[in-house]
């Protein structure tokens, strides 16, 4: 199965390759769609800082995130599995994941991005800072603006082979599965101790990157070795028509446990 994640704002900086190159990218006939968006934010970050900070919701202090996106084109990159960081993705850790769970991230992690539309651990991607809720000139709400390239891409795959859904609202509106794959995507939702009310914002991200990092651990994808997983790190987890709910204890994930 496929794991699909929502990205983050947060991206370590720097790198040592060559800047990108869209044709090496996963899905590369998201090409032209990506071309599109990169060009329209980096002009914009470049031509009017104001703007661009007003635009993607950045104060000054954050005025680092504009310029990356202004040389996005041109900057050195680094593979997205390391590029991303932020609560889930540093609570998965794939730059520390053992070699065979590495693996398993290439071929199944799909990480959805306003900028690049979805990408795999091993895209080699620059610095940029953009939120889906951001409306660029000329292009508009990002979800809409993916949603017919995202449904060309992954269909067929998420039809074939099943995907865990771990995205977040504004991510799962970039791609929504037809009519012959809808039965084939699972949700996973983060729930509180009472199966309702919802836990922390930062306890919800910490159990989804441990889920997914326990999950690459134990073997290929599958809703089986997602409950499994589950339990494997304190958490309970049922499936309830189609949909997985993860139910969160109190306190849990405040407090780091040593990588397995």
């Amino acid at each position: 199965m496929l794991i699909l994640l929502p990205p983050s704002e947060a991206k370590t900086q720097g790198g040592d390759g060559a800047p990108v190159d869209l044709a090496t990218l996963s899905w590369p006939d998201l090409a032209r769609s990506r071309q599109r968006v990169a060009s329209v934010l980096a002009t914009v970050c470049r031509r009017s800082p104001k703007k661009a900070r007003e635009l993607l919701g950045l104060s000054a202090a954050l005025d680092a995130d504009r310029a990356a996106n202004a040389e996005l084109e041109n900057s050195p990159t680094m593979p997205a599995g390391r590029r991303y960081r932020g609560i889930l993705h540093d609570a998965l850790d794939y730059p520390t994941l053992p070699p065979a769970a590495r693996r398993r991230a290439d071929a199944s992690v799909v990480v959805f991005s306003g900028l690049w539309g979805a990408v795999r651990p091993t895209d080699q991607l620059p610095a940029y800072r953009i939120g889906i809720a951001t409306k660029l000139p000329r292009i508009g709400p990002l979800p809409a603006y993916w949603r017919e390239p995202l449904a060309a891409a992954l269909d067929d795959a998420v039809a074939s082979i099943g995907a865990l859904d771990f995205r977040s609202a504004g991510y799962s509106q970039m791609y929504r599965p037809s009519a012959d794959a809808r039965h084939r995507l699972v949700s996973v939702t983060i729930a509180g101790a009472d199966a309702r009310r919802a836990p922390s914002s930062y306890q919800s991200k910490v159990a989804k990157g441990r889920l997914v990092r326990e999950l690459l651990r134990r073997g290929a994808p599958s809703t089986a070795r997602l409950l499994a997983s589950a339990n494997a790190v304190g958490l309970n987890a049922t499936e309830q028509d189609g949909e997985i709910v993860v139910e969160v204890p109190a306190g849990w994930g405040l407090i780091n446990p040593p990588r397995k």
